[in-house]
């Protein structure tokens, strides 16, 4: 029995190790995107295309990611926060993430004319209207406690987190879409597009981890309620 148990504990641990490890490298893909697009656009300029593309990487791919693993266990940066700490800097980093996301992709609308045909473009007015919607939403889940007649708090954090859960994802693809766009392919090697996407496709994945487990237990919190 107490092998067993020991058994356990040790695979738990190995599992919380991989975690980490995981993280880590996500990270590391993170910062790599941030700091390579932020050196790409401030080097050429920031106006037009260079700001959208800053504000959008900056906004998404680093404040946005961040903001959603803060209360992911595996998190090596904030794991040793108090949960109260953790959920102050979720606040700030979606806050700021969302402000630079939603204003660098209105850039781009505007320049367009609202007018977005490419998969790039259509995606990104996508994840404009489901940050919007995801930061009202985020308002109604910080006063949760006072709305609770209306929609119980639960549901409504719930609620919350699918729509930012839901923007992120489709930012973060939105920016894959974005290395195929004339402005980085007249700035880049072919090879490194490819690198950029699959950096941003690794950081996609091992960001979602966190917030998919949070997401799967509030379901199942819900389906219990009935």
């Amino acid at each position: 029995m107490a092998h067993g148990s020991l058994s356990g504990h040790e695979a738990e641990n190995r599992l919380q190790r991989l975690e980490y490890f995981l993280n880590v490298l996500n990270q590391m893909c993170i910062g790599f995107i941030t700091i390579y697009i932020s050196y790409l656009t401030l080097r050429t300029g920031l106006s037009g295309t260079g700001l959208h593309a800053w504000l959008v990487t900056i906004g998404f791919s680093f404040f946005m990611a961040e903001g959603v693993m803060i209360h992911y266990g595996g998190n090596v940066l904030t794991n040793g926060y108090k949960r109260q700490t953790k959920t102050t800097i979720h606040w700030v980093l979606l806050t700021l993430g969302g402000g630079c996301g939603a204003a660098g992709a209105l850039i781009k609308m505007i320049q367009k004319g609202f007018l977005l045909q490419s998969t790039h473009g259509r995606l990104g007015m996508t994840a404009f209207v489901l940050c919007i919607l995801a930061m009202s939403s985020g308002l109604a889940a910080l006063f949760s406690s006072r709305i609770k007649k209306l929609i119980t708090p639960l549901l409504n954090k719930t609620f919350h987190n699918f729509l930012g859960f839901a923007c992120f994802v489709i930012a973060l693809v939105t920016q894959y879409y974005g290395y195929q766009t004339g402005y980085f392919k007249s700035r880049s090697e072919t090879d490194f597009q490819i690198l950029m996407k699959c950096l941003t496709l690794i950081s996609l994945v091992l960001s979602s981890y966190g917030p998919m487990k949070a997401l799967y237990q509030k379901c199942k919190n819900i389906s219990q309620q009935f």
